[in-house]
């Protein structure tokens, strides 16, 4: 019998199961957002994005202006699953 490790499942396949950020939430990731530009990293409040957009928002696919007063950049939100050793991009095609 063989096991999966967790970080060996492409964030594409994990898509459908946390395609909001309340399932995010609910299933327990971690959510960065990287900027392009000047190179900061946020830590992404899924509580308080849930409170602003609603429940049904989603990150996948998505970038935003940094908050980096002065910046132009964009960042790039990342997500971690339980499990997972990284954040790798939110950036998937909706699977079939």
């Amino acid at each position: 019998m063989s096991t999966v490790k967790p970080d060996r499942i492409p964030i594409a396949m994990r898509r459908r199961g946390c395609e909001t950020v309340e399932l995010m939430q609910r299933a327990g990731w971690d959510v960065i957002a990287c900027c392009d530009t000047c190179q900061l990293i946020m830590r992404v409040s899924l509580p308080t994005l849930i409170r602003i957009k609603g429940p049904k928002f989603s990150l996948w696919n998505r970038k935003a202006r940094c908050r980096r007063f002065g910046c132009v950049g964009f960042v790039e939100f990342r997500g971690r699953a339980p499990g997972m050793e990284t954040h790798s991009p939110l950036n998937a095609p909706w699977p079939d």
